[in-house]
C-alpha cells in the first residue's frame, strides 16, 4: 500500500472551455509503453504500409536525434485510416524512435470509449475551430495557443511531434500534389516558436498515398508512406509562418511524387 497519499490525477472533461485543465493533464504526456508497443505491432501487422525512405534520410534523422534536435513529422491526410498507417510507418525499425512522438487528434475522440487508446499512446486532443462555431474567440484562441505551447516544449526538449498539416481529410485536389493553401498555419507557428526559443528544429515531410481506389473508399492494403528531404532550421532568424508552410508543402509534394511512383 502506498504511504505517500498520492492519487492518480483525475481525467479532465475534454471541452474547449476546459482547455487549461486538458493541457495541464495531457501536456506532460500520458503515454504507456506497455500498452503502446504491443498495439503498434498489431497495427503494423494489419496495415503493412510500404515505407519509402532513403538511407541518407534515415542517417540524417538519427544524427539529429543524437544531437538532441526535436523533429516535427509533417504529413498529408488523404484518408481516415491515416493515423493507423502513420503509426505503422513509423514503427519501421529504421526510424522507430519517431513512433515515440506526440500525436494530435480531434477532441471528440477523447469523449468516446476509445479515450484510453489515445491517452496511453501519448496522443493529445486538438480543438478544431469548425467544431466550435459560436465559441468566444478568446476561448478558442487560448486553447490553440496552449496546444502550440505543448508542441513547442516537446520539440525544444528534443522530442518528436506528429501532425497532419491540413487539419482535416484532404480534398480530391490534394491527393497527388498538395496546394499551399491546404497547409494550415499550425506547422508554421510551431517551427517559428521553437526557433524563437533558441532551439533547432527539423521537419520530416511524409506523403501518404493509397493505390487502387478513389480516396473516399481507401483500402487498408496498398498504402505507401514516402519521406521527403529533411528540412532543418538551426541558425539565423526565426522563419515566418508562411516560409515554413511553403517549405513543408514542397517537402510533402516531393514525398508524394515518390509515394505515387
Amino acid at each position: 500500500m502506498s504511504t505517500d497519499g498520492a492519487r492518480r490525477p483525475r481525467r479532465p472533461e475534454v471541452t474547449v472551455a476546459n482547455y487549461d485543465a486538458v493541457y495541464d493533464f495531457y501536456g506532460p504526456g500520458r503515454r504507456r509503453d506497455w500498452f503502446t508497443y504491443p498495439l503498434l505491432r498489431v497495427i503494423d501487422a494489419i496495415y503493412r504500409p510500404r515505407v519509402r525512405i532513403p538511407e541518407e534520410t534515415v542517417a540524417e534523422l538519427h544524427r539529429l536525434h543524437r544531437a538532441g534536435v526535436g523533429v516535427l513529422v509533417a504529413v498529408n491526410h488523404p484518408s481516415k485510416q491515416d493515423p493507423m498507417v502513420l503509426a505503422a510507418s513509423l514503427f519501421d525499425k529504421r526510424i522507430r524512435f519517431l513512433c515515440t512522438g506526440t500525436g494530435l487528434t480531434k477532441d471528440p475522440l477523447f469523449r468516446s470509449p476509445l479515450r484510453p487508446l489515445f491517452e496511453y499512446t501519448g496522443t493529445i486532443p486538438v480543438f478544431r475551430a469548425k467544431n466550435y462555431e459560436g465559441t468566444a474567440s478568446e476561448i478558442y484562441d487560448g486553447a490553440a495557443a496552449r496546444l502550440i505551447d505543448v508542441c513547442v516544449s516537446r520539440i525544444v526538449e528534443g522530442g518528436v511531434v506528429l501532425t497532419f498539416v491540413e487539419g482535416t481529410n484532404s480534398s480530391a485536389d490534394d491527393l497527388r500534389t498538395l496546394r499551399l493553401e491546404s497547409v494550415k498555419k499550425g506547422v508554421g507557428l510551431i517551427v517559428r516558436a521553437v526557433r524563437e526559443a533558441g532551439a533547432p528544429v527539423a521537419v520530416l515531410p511524409l506523403g501518404l498515398s493509397y493505390h487502387g481506389r478513389e480516396h473516399n473508399t481507401l483500402p487498408t492494403r496498398r498504402a505507401v508512406a514516402a519521406a521527403g528531404p529533411v528540412i532543418t532550421w538551426d541558425s539565423g532568424a526565426a522563419p515566418t509562418v508562411n516560409e515554413v508552410r511553403a517549405a513543408v508543402r514542397d517537402g510533402i509534394d516531393a514525398a508524394l511524387t515518390t509515394a505515387w511512383a
